[in-house]
């Protein structure tokens, strides 16, 4: 375990102290595929600007001499020293961790690649974000951009000349991660040589050892070896019970430790050591773990439940919401929580960090604060695979799953399932077992909806997670696919050809199964979808209510002063799907946020997400969407919990049964209100109103109905109702007089 330790601060984080020493030459070698991940790193250094693509720092040679330069470990830089730091093929070298840094940024990464003989590459490279690229004094790269890191996004040609290259990346940061994935392809006999303090203590300090020798160390069996020691100490100490020959386990984690740790005559010994444990561990590793692997294939329903008697949600008699099975209307609150996001992520027996009882807290503190729905992906392929490879489920992945759906069960919060996080499978394709080039069976992006037996593989997903949790009411609904518009460069023709054939197989699947089924839906990433795609969204037979990604205008990336345009947006985004529904079925976002610029000060954040929430339910949505939270890591904040608990004790009260049917059209006049949104029938009715300024809204003039009306006024700033009103005959106005400094409220509004 002491190695694991070591490890995890060596690959990613920054070293510990400098100890003055002579530098010297510490020679590595290139990963299997060319990946470099050793490098030299300085920073973090201002960049102002960089939320709007505008990053000062981009062009700022913090370095002095970005084409000249050459340093070697210790050397400082505009303040900032060079550190040696180590990376991994899956995920590169992760900047962020590695600075301790949440601001926008500038990071540089050096490395001296050594060529035997003059030769032509090509150089390969993701960054999160932009990139200035130079190789030997000269230029070869330049993009300022906002974007997560992709394996070998970006493809130059370089020509190596003989001997040591100089090779120097400028990193932009602007929010969320930071960090680059680099190697070079079609050259021979590479090798990287970086001066490094050899008598630096830290997670490399057995690296560091070998300064000054022959030949180079294997930073990637280094990183798999770890990788492999991690994974074994943790099957062993949090699934010992259900493993095979736990002890067997242990003993090959021993030999490990003491060979590895003991591996200090030469270099080659060194390198030869970690191959062989990493090899031995493998092989004991999957003896160990065969019966959890057989397990997970056919495990049966996790929930000791009774299908026919469960409170399974659908849409509400008369349209446009949801009800509990006795009829009773149900509004869905809450919002997206991944399962590698904080508080979930701790579910999953793979991390040192594993404490279930966390994730169970937090579904207590959600319920404390009226949520009653998440909408979850059931992997991120970054961190896990529910499939690995394809086709076979992979064990601890389940755990974590039936960890999360264990603690949503016992404290009555709906699960809102999405099979495949389309997003990260697309951005990520060396994380996703699905792609050719790691064994799985997409060639092309387009595959993933049209090849045969990528569409059955889907199927077959999606109905052992209906076996595995379809007989519980814990389910909300499934959603057969996210985005489906977006990452396979389907035509609106394909689309609807795969979801004319999956949707009604995956309902008649769970009918069978269980005697019923949960609703089903799916999502676009456009917001408004037209034309045949609108026909898929909002009015498919098979989809029991409609969702859609409301990153609309000001919401896209929202400055203080626009939250109530942001509002405005959303609102109009909910009324746009109103109109294109023809059943009067509900519609309900599944995602929303900031996506371009996230909101880096949380009051505003805040103020944004209670706009466009209120905004979203009193416009006609069944609820107040569900948002991306876009916060670093991703987490939904206490201002955000405070807005759905006030919104919980609203829905509440209100006799939704009366908001279905048509809409019906009545005059509204707010005076004092800066924004407002509304909904009304033949029966009732809202209204949210929000003031310009400190003053409060005053009097109210309310839509008139031709009957007598109920209208009952909630303050959303405190959570409570404020006042009540009757207007007995239809020729009365309808008028209410708030208390001085009264500057939001919701009204609900009803025969009474």
């Amino acid at each position: 375990m002491l190695l694991s330790i070591l490890f995890s601060a060596a690959v990613s984080m920054v070293l510990g102290s400098q100890e003055s020493s002579a530098v010297k030459p510490l020679h590595f070698r290139l990963g299997a595929e060319g990946d470099i991940l050793a490098w030299l790193t300085a920073g973090p250094y201002p960049n102002d600007g960089a939320l709007q693509l505008k990053g000062t720092g981009f062009k700022t040679d913090y370095l002095q001499g970005e084409d000249t330069s050459n340093p070697k470990e210790g050397d400082r830089a505009s303040g900032h020293e060079w550190r040696l730091a180590a990376g991994t093929v899956l995920k590169g070298i992760d900047l962020k961790g590695l600075f301790h840094w949440d601001e926008p940024g500038i990071g540089y990464c050096f490395a001296n690649i050594v060529s035997p003989t003059d030769q032509s590459a090509r150089l390969l490279f993701g960054s999160d974000d932009g990139a200035k690229v130079f190789l030997n004094g000269e230029q070869i790269f330049s993009k300022q951009v906002a974007r997560g890191i992709k394996r070998d996004e970006e493809k130059v040609p370089i020509h190596l000349r003989k001997g040591v290259n100089r090779l120097l990346f400028k990193i932009e940061q602007g929010d969320g991660d930071w960090g680059l994935m680099a190697r070079i392809v079609d050259a021979h006999g590479l090798v990287e040589s970086l001066s490094i303090q050899p008598t630096v203590t830290d997670g490399l300090r057995q690296a560091r050892a070998f300064a000054g020798s022959e030949g180079g160390f294997d930073v990637e069996s280094w990183s798999e070896y770890f990788r492999i020691h991690a994974l074994s100490s943790t099957l062993a100490a949090h699934l010992g019970d259900r493993i095979h020959d736990a002890e067997k386990l242990s003993e090959a984690l021993h030999s490990a430790e003491n060979s590895v740790s003991g591996a200090h005559d030469n270099l080659d010994h060194f390198n030869a050591a970690l191959q062989h444990h990493t090899a031995n561990l493998k092989r004991q590793y999957a003896a160990s773990r065969q019966p959890l692997v057989d397990w997970a294939q056919h495990p049966g329903p996790f929930l000791d439940a009774e299908p026919a008697h469960g409170d399974w949600i659908r849409v509400l008699s008369g349209g446009r919401y949801f009800s509990h099975a006795d009829g009773k209307p149900f509004i869905p609150i809450g919002a997206n929580h991944n399962p590698d996001w904080p508080e979930l992520e701790q579910a999953n027996p793979l991390r040192a960090d594993f404490d279930p009882q966390r994730t169970d807290r937090w579904f207590q503190r959600l319920v404390d604060h009226g949520v009653n729905v998440i909408r979850l992906m059931v992997e991120t392929p970054p961190s896990g695979n529910l499939e690995q490879p394809v086709g076979t489920i992979n064990p601890e992945h389940l755990i974590w799953l039936d960890n999360i759906v264990g603690a949503a069960h016992r404290h009555g919060v709906r699960l809102w399932i999405t099979p495949y996080d389309t997003f990260w499978m697309s951005l990520r394709k060396d994380a996703s077992p699905y792609w050719q080039a790691n064994g799985g069976p997409i060639a092309n992006p387009i595959d993933f909806l049209t090849k045969r037996s990528i569409i059955d593989l889907q199927k077959r997903r999606i109905k052992f997670l209906i076996d595995r949790y379809g007989n519980s009411d814990t389910i909300f609904a499934w959603e057969i696919m996210n985005e489906i518009d977006l990452w396979w460069g389907a035509s609106p023709e394909q689309i609807r050809t795969w979801v004319d054939e999956v949707a009604p197989e995956i309902r008649k699947y769970e009918r069978q199964k269980w005697g019923r089924n949960h609703m089903l839906t799916i999502s676009f990433a456009k917001a408004e979808p037209e034309g045949i795609n609108a026909d898929t969204a909002f009015r498919q037979p098979e989809f029991d209510f409609a969702t859609m990604h409301l990153y609309l205008g000001a919401s896209r990336g929202t400055n203080p002063g626009q939250e109530d345009q942001a509002a405005a947006d959303f609102a109009a985004g909910v009324t746009y799907a109103r109109e294109q529904v023809r059943d009067n079925r509900p519609v309900l976002d599944g995602e929303s946020g900031p996506i371009d610029h996230w909101i880096k000060e949380e009051g505003f954040d805040d103020l944004v997400f209670h706009r466009m929430s209120w905004a979203h339910l009193l416009a006609g949505g069944a609820g107040p969407g569900t948002r991306w939270p876009y916060r670093q890591p991703h987490h939904i904040t206490n201002g955000m919990l405070e807005t759905l608990k006030s919104m919980s004790a609203f829905c509440a009260d209100v006799p939704w049964d009366l908001l279905t049917g048509a809409t019906h059209a009545v005059p509204l006049s707010l005076g004092q209100s800066a924004h407002s949104a509304t909904l009304t029938t033949d029966r009732g009715g809202l209204v949210w109103a929000t003031s310009a300024g400190d003053a409060g809204l005053g009097r109210l003039s309310l839509p008139t109905f031709n009957r007598a009306m109920r209208y009952r006024v909630f303050d959303v700033r405190k959570g409570s109702w404020l006042t009540e009103v009757r207007r007995v005959h239809a020729s009365e106005s309808a008028v209410v007089t708030l208390p001085k400094g009264v500057r939001e409220v919701a009204v609900w509004m009803g025969k009474g």
